[in-house]
């Protein structure tokens, strides 16, 4: 119900002006109130910055979809180097697998895909377009009989099995189209510069392109068809052959030039054709003694793992310096997040610095943080089994304003030498593996159990995933830090202490509103009548006045 405000008619005072001051006291309540929840908002802020940074971390080092960061995965630390004397004939990449040492390659020729091309123009040089249809082109290739086309117009081309039917009314690049993406395997084309098509298998190897066409369609683009066989043989084809090569004196055939053969990926550079048979023989496997050796040298990657490791330490002691950062910094109490009033009378860099003091020291101390911090320390200082990673050159800074960050010692040079010497200690204090997997549900003795079974990496991964989990255990709760502030894409990003709480602000924050509405109405309520009792002493003196005067007369 709306109060009808008489504003200083009898009295002649300001009664808006000393209404606002009576509620400036009132509103200071109010005020806190905004105060508390604004905190709370930058406190959820910094909260989901945190922990959108320790997300990072932990999908850079501890996803399994990243397996080349991946210290889980015993590839990313069992990395090995091939190379090979001659990488102009064949490369060589190795994989964990691989046997370390050297050994021999020798190629005798390079896997070839079949290749047809036209014998000779196909057009007794008349134009063929792209655009013409194959009613249109029936008239202009140099065959008698052409393409022949059924009472409905089309006709039906089988390719290695497939099936493609061609209308009279299709045009040449559709037509081509649709032999490429029929899933024959094959790749056709014409040139008009050659006047000439070419048809070739899409992969390397021994294999024929074998066709139904009744008999006139490649005949048609001068092309030889024999028992459904299109045919090699012209200067300008290519009969498919497998590569054919030895490894330490052993024979090997594969139908492509790039292979894996016990762990090591071979890929042959260019065409290589075999030797000229002697006499005209041709042996099967042919003599390996008269080919030149290439060598292959696998060895331990040292760089690459120490790169893995390097980048680790570097991220986590960055981790380390930003929670710890807000962990320890200072809270200036007296600076309180400023009222719209307060900011009307404050040049705008006065409130960028009154704030930058405001939000400052906000998550001081904060419990969910510092038990996390604790709980990673604690997992990189003990002991994997009877290893400890400072053996392998990595150790906790001995300065404790550092908060237990990494250090390689004597500038990573002894983790190198870790890897060198032993790669399968180095790997395995970070992805030895418990048989107990991770679960938000596991009873202490399985959790104690796996923890002590675990390399480091799976020890951290654990921790990070109770702190930053999406998934709810048993008693429906999330991560520690997505319970306190959420994480956006997250049911959590509403639904956590922080949101819970300003919730519960904000029904305060109306209830002091309503309060002081109807605050503000009795003081105007008593002010009006204040205005109405002096409007009737006026009258009534005013009628004394007059009644005086005419008694005067």
């Amino acid at each position: 119900m709306s109060i009808m405000r008489i504003g200083g008619i009898a009295s002649g005072m300001d009664t808006d002006s000393i209404v606002r001051d009576l509620m400036r006291v009132e509103r200071m309540r109010v005020d806190k109130l905004y105060q508390q929840r604004q905190v709370l908002d930058w406190q959820k802020e910094q909260f989901r910055e945190i922990t959108n940074k320790v997300r990072s971390f932990r999908d850079t080092f501890f996803d399994t979809l990243r397996p080349e960061s991946n210290l889980m995965s015993p590839a990313a630390l069992n990395k090995v180097q091939s190379e090979s004397s001659n990488p102009e004939i064949v490369t060589v990449t190795g994989s964990p697998s691989a046997a370390l040492g050297e050994s021999t390659f020798k190629v005798i020729q390079s896997a070839t895909r079949t290749r047809v091309v036209s014998d000779d123009n196909v057009t007794d040089g008349q134009t063929l377009k792209l655009t013409d249809t194959m009613q249109q082109i029936n008239g202009k290739l140099s065959c008698e009989d052409g393409f022949e086309f059924d009472e409905s117009g089309k006709f039906t081309l089988t390719i290695n099995n497939k099936e493609i039917v061609i209308s009279k009314n299709d045009t040449l690049q559709k037509v081509l189209r649709d032999i490429n993406n029929s899933g024959a395997g094959v790749q056709i084309s014409y040139s008009s510069f050659s006047d000439r098509f070419t048809i070739s298998n899409r992969e390397t190897g021994e294999g024929s392109i074998e066709t139904n066409d009744n008999g006139n369609f490649f005949t048609a683009l001068q092309m030889e068809v024999k028992n459904e066989v299109i045919q090699t043989g012209g200067d300008h084809d290519i009969e498919g052959r497998n590569a054919k090569f030895f490894i330490n004196d052993f024979y090997g055939e594969r139908s492509s030039n790039t292979f894996t053969i016990d762990g090591l990926t071979y890929n042959i550079q260019g065409k290589i054709d075999p030797p000229e048979p002697e006499n005209g023989e041709v042996q099967s496997p042919p003599d390996s003694s008269s080919l030149d050796p290439i060598l292959i040298n696998t060895s331990v990657d040292v760089e690459g793992i120490y790169s893995v490791i390097e980048d680790f330490v570097e991220s986590y002691n960055q981790l380390i310096d930003e929670i710890h950062g807000k962990l320890g910094e200072e809270r200036f109490r007296d600076f309180k997040p400023l009222t719209d009033e307060q900011k009307e009378a404050m040049s705008d860099r006065e409130i960028e610095m009154w704030e930058e003091k405001a939000q400052s020291g906000l998550l001081r101390r904060e419990p969910a943080l510092e038990n996390m911090m604790r709980n990673l320390r604690t997992a990189l200082y003990e002991q994997v089994g009877s290893f400890h990673l400072s053996e392998i050159g990595i150790e906790t800074s001995r300065n404790y304003l550092e908060n237990g960050k990494l250090v390689l010692k004597n500038g990573g040079q002894d983790l190198k030498a870790a890897i060198a010497s032993n790669p399968d200690k180095v790997a395995d204090i970070f992805t030895r593996r418990s048989e107990i997997s991770y679960s938000a549900n596991l009873t202490a003795e399985d959790r104690k159990e796996r923890y002590s079974e675990s390399g480091v990496a799976h020890r951290l991964s654990d921790i990070l995933n109770d702190n930053i989990r999406t998934t709810r255990d048993s008693s429906g709760r999330k991560g520690i830090l997505l319970e306190k502030a959420g994480i956006e894409g997250d049911i959590s990003q509403y639904h956590n202490y922080y949101d819970r709480t300003i919730l519960g602000v904000n029904r305060q924050i109306d209830r002091v509103n309503e309060m002081l509405q109807r605050k503000e109405d009795q003081y105007y309520r008593q002010f009006t009548a204040m205005e109405k009792a002096l409007q009737q002493l006026y009258a009534q003196g005013d009628w004394l006045m007059m009644q005086m005067a005419q008694f005067n007369q």
